[in-house]
């Protein structure tokens, strides 16, 4: 199923025939500019023809059909989104940050330009989810609200697989100290950079709230993959600037599951 012109990254532990998931990278749309040329974000600028059409994309190349592709606007929140054939129809118009979904055939999609995106898999309870967590997200706990919103719908947490994606990592994430004074637990998630400015490792403060919400350690991977030191490859804000795109990190449950 893999398409040579639409790359995605995966997790080696979310290989299973009864999902699918992929975070996107630049390449493989229609977009022009600054937003070449998969980008997946309608409120950047770029034309909605486009976005429509990149988000069509993606959802084939998962295997899903472009209609079934789902996702919010994003308010650096812990609002939640159940997906469900109520729920999807009016997605556009409901602001949440976390979207989970026990249906088969629906593409669960957040858009990210350095932010952290978190990937949930309960393979007994057949519930999928995907999270979008700034530093603003981290702080308040995204995380560990997406794992009680799996829990919600029957998956335990000793069963929960997650995969924290490409965002940006913590030798370019250099913050201020109106930012260190939010971060909760900072000791070793926040360090100092080349310059002495302090610098916040959000990969593991996201892997330590999703153990501490009850996975297994040997159950979160992470992909150490930096944007703002990868800017050809992923949209990254700190690095491009506005306008810029958004890449995508996308999961569901094979529509044949």
């Amino acid at each position: 199923m893999a398409d040579p012109e639409l790359p995605l990254a995966t997790f080696g532990s979310f290989r299973d025939p009864s999902i699918r998931h992929g975070v996107s990278t630049r390449a493989g749309g229609v977009s022009a500019g600054p937003y070449a040329s998969l980008n997946l974000g309608a409120s950047v600028g770029d034309s909605q023809e486009a976005v429509v059409e990149n988000r069509a994309r993606l959802a084939r190349a998962l295997g899903f059909a472009p209609d079934r592709l789902v996702t919010t606007p994003q308010v650096h929140g812990k609002g939640v989104l159940v997906v469900n054939k109520e729920t999807a129809p009016t997605a556009l118009q409901t602001r949440a940050d976390i979207l989970v979904s026990c249906e088969p055939g629906y593409l669960l999609m957040q858009r990210m330009a350095d932010c952290v995106s978190i990937m949930l898999w309960h393979k007994a309870a057949c519930v999928v989810g995907v999270a979008h967590a700034g530093w603003r997200g981290t702080a308040i706990g995204v995380a560990g609200r997406a794992v009680e919103a799996v829990g919600e719908l029957g998956g335990d947490p000793s069963g929960l697989r997650a995969g924290i994606g490409p965002s940006i990592g913590p030798c370019c994430f250099e913050v201020g100290e109106e930012v260190v004074a939010q971060i909760p637990g900072s000791e070793g998630v926040v360090i100092a950079g080349p310059n002495g400015r302090p610098h916040v490792d959000l990969w593991e403060l996201n892997r330590r709230q999703l153990v501490a919400a009850g996975l297994p350690e040997d159950h979160v991977e992470v992909a150490g993959v930096c944007t703002r030191c990868q800017p050809e490859t992923y949209f990254s804000h700190r690095a491009l600037g506005f306008p810029a795109g958004r890449f995508g990190a996308a999961i569901g449950l094979a529509p044949d599951a």
